[in-house]
């Protein structure tokens, strides 16, 4: 039974002022909205919800934010702000490592819908405070791994789940940036695309080696999983001088390659041009599908869960496994081999 939607629109609030929060609207690269305000700013639009209240520990862009989007209850304090004004829904865009402080006090004021950036946490024990935290409120959580709502990716996944590039056999997963900040998003669409994981061996980049082994920097490398449904998947996440994102998907009948700057290719085998009695693949149409903004859709999702109509795309739960998998890699490499799923450990990960 989900929330009766109010006589007015929802009320909001942003606890965290920065580049993910709002900034990123000013890009002129960007496709709009691409930020959690421009999608709250168009969904005002059409009465659903109204952004009354943020805060963030630097005065200056706090300041900068309420002027912007003329939200005058401005706090330095967060937990003041939930006190104070109640809000019904809360964009928590803080860095990771207190993101999970922030989502469960959210929800012990009595929010009933966050929207939280990704990584959900820096420890499995954080992230399972938030899943416990919601599924006690019955409150509605979604997680920042944006391609969940991506319709080509969810068209991709439907061709692979109705056998369109015949039985998935495996994923290679290339990014660049580190396990946490960025693999976070490639270990969710992995598990989305291929079910749960079994175990995961992998090695990370060199670090500083100024950290004690349970408190761990943010680093890339590469990974080796296997799925319980046979599935394997390689990551290569190494540093690089460009930014890179993107997945090759391959079948008994095909292939799928998709990623960032309009990547989009699907694969099917036919008479080869080359050898005669073979069969080859060859670059077919992508379905069509409907093109739609992600973080308005995001958000949608959200108020949709909260009154009943939907699921969560991309809850808790699924924020808390594609953290296991990132810090299974670190496991992995202080253990020197494979780590089994579910994970057990204290680790915690020094991520923005």
């Amino acid at each position: 039974m989900g929330l009766k939607r109010p006589e007015g629109p929802y009320r909001a609030a942003v606890i965290g002022c920065g580049r993910v929060a709002w900034m990123l609207e000013d890009d002129p690269l960007e496709k709009k909205p691409c930020t959690h305000m421009g999608a709250y700013m168009e969904l005002a639009r059409m009465g659903k919800v109204e952004v009354t209240a943020a805060s963030d520990v630097d005065p200056a862009r706090l300041h900068e934010f309420g002027k912007r989007f003329g939200v005058k209850k401005l706090f330095s304090d967060y937990r003041e702000m939930l006190s104070q004004e109640r809000p019904e829904i809360v964009s928590v865009c803080a860095w990771a490592p207190e993101r999970a402080w922030m989502v469960t006090a959210a929800l012990e004021a009595g929010v009933k819908g966050v929207w939280c950036e990704k990584a959900l946490a820096t420890s499995l024990d954080e992230a399972r405070a938030i899943v416990e935290a919601a599924e006690k409120k019955s409150a509605s959580v979604i997680v920042s791994h944006m391609r969940r709502w991506h319709e080509e990716y969810a068209k991709a996944k439907e061709i692979i789940e109705k056998g369109g590039i015949g039985a998935l056999q495996s994923i290679t997963s290339y990014f660049s940036g580190s396990f946490i900040h960025t693999g976070t998003h490639a270990f969710d669409v992995l598990r989305w695309f291929a079910g749960e994981i079994e175990w995961i061996e992998g090695t990370l980049e060199e670090g500083s080696g100024t950290l004690p082994w349970d408190v761990a920097e943010d680093r890339g490398g590469r990974a080796f999983i296997k799925f319980k449904n046979g599935v394997h998947a390689a990551v290569f996440a190494e540093s690089k001088k460009y930014f890179f994102f993107e997945f090759d998907i391959i079948g008994s009948g095909g292939r799928i390659r998709i990623g960032n700057n309009g990547l989009l290719e699907y694969y099917r085998p036919e008479a080869s041009r080359h050898y005669t009695g073979f069969r080859e693949l060859s670059l077919t149409k992508f379905p069509v599908f409907k093109e739609v903004n992600i973080w308005t859709a995001a958000l949608e999702n959200l108020l949709d869960a909260m009154e009943g109509r939907a699921k969560s795309r991309n809850g808790p739960v699924d924020g808390l496994a594609a953290l296991e998998a990132a810090l299974a890699v670190h496991e992995s490499d202080r253990l020197g081999g494979k780590v089994f799923l579910p994970l057990e450990s204290r680790l915690k990960i020094r991520s923005r």
